[in-house]
Order: C-alpha cells, then sequence, then structure tokens
C-alpha cells in the first residue's frame, strides 16, 4: 500500500493521539494489506471494552455477545451464579473460562488490523468528500478517535450489576 504525506496525516487524525505507537503496530499491513495476525494487549485484557473505546461497535457486539452464546450453546442448560459456583459443575467453569481464553487470543491478535481496516476505509471516504480540508480533518478526528465516556459508563454499569448478583447471591 502507497502512503502518501496526505493519507499518513488522515490516519493519524483518525487514530488520534497515541498516532506513533499504532503507526508501528500497523507496518506489517502497509507492506501488505491482508490479513497478519499482530498483537494488541488492550484488546486481548478489555477485550469489549477495547472495541468500545475505539468506537467499533460492531466488533464490540461480536465480542460481547457471542462468547455468551457460545457458553450457553455448549453448555445447554441455564447459566446463572448458582450453577457456576455449584462444585459439581466443574466443566461449566472450563467452558467458560475456554471460551473466554479463545474470544481474549482472537480479540488480541485481530484488534490492530480491524483498526487499521477501519481508519483506512474512513481516510478514503473522507477524501472522496468535496469538502474543505479543515472540515475533513475535524470529520476524521470525530469518526475516529475514542470513545471514553460511553466506555467508562459501561464499565460502571458492569460492576454495578456484577456487584448487585453477588449481592442477591449472598443473601439467603
Amino acid at each position: 500500500m502507497v502512503m502518501d504525506a496526505r493519507f499518513e496525516q488522515g490516519l493519524a487524525r483518525f487514530i488520534g493521539p497515541r498516532w506513533e505507537t499504532y503507526r508501528r503496530k500497523f507496518a506489517p499491513f502497509f507492506a501488505e494489506p491482508s490479513f497478519t495476525p499482530t498483537w494488541n494487549w488492550a484488546a486481548a485484557l478489555g477485550t469489549e471494552f477495547w472495541f468500545l473505546y475505539r468506537k467499533m461497535y460492531l466488533w464490540f457486539a461480536v465480542f460481547f455477545f457471542v462468547p455468551t452464546m457460545v457458553i450457553q450453546w455448549l453448555w445447554g442448560g441455564e447459566i446463572n451464579l448458582e450453577a457456576v459456583t455449584a462444585p459439581e459443575n466443574t466443566q461449566l467453569r472450563l467452558i467458560i473460562v475456554g471460551v473466554q481464553i479463545s474470544s481474549r487470543l482472537a480479540a488480541g491478535g485481530i484488534a490492530n488490523w480491524l483498526l487499521f481496516r477501519r481508519a483506512v476505509t474512513a481516510v478514503r471516504v473522507v477524501e472522496a468528500q468535496p469538502i474543505p480540508e479543515p472540515d475533513r480533518q475535524r470529520f476524521l478526528e470525530r469518526l475516529g478517535g475514542t470513545n471514553r465516556t460511553f466506555t467508562f459508563m459501561l464499565l460502571g454499569v458492569f460492576v454495578l450489576l456484577t456487584l448487585l448478583q453477588v449481592i442477591g447471591a449472598a443473601l439467603p
């Protein structure tokens, strides 16, 4: 992929302040834009939240819902806190751990490539629009960048729901 200074500036605007870090992570894709596994620790450790933070809402939904559906399918029964903590359900806990580790490995391995594809597409679409350069740059910043507010709000909701579930399970 040929990248001129204007295209790189568009990518930098889309990614935001961490462009230099992502520029290094994207290096294999500049040489060959097809999928090449790279590693992203943030996506591996905070999978759903990283995709939400990077405004990749479809991938957030995939990594949020699909592992739960796979666990339900593999277990074939009702899954709740009592089922998970029951001593006789070791197999359920192994299924949960296996699916979670698998989904986090997948997220860590494909996150950079997905972000790269999204950034390149956004820059190409914005470049094709008949809008003035300053507006084009602001539009790229809005399309890309990060979504801190919604990410932290959702994280707070998850923490609150987890606490309520633990408290509810502890009550008689």
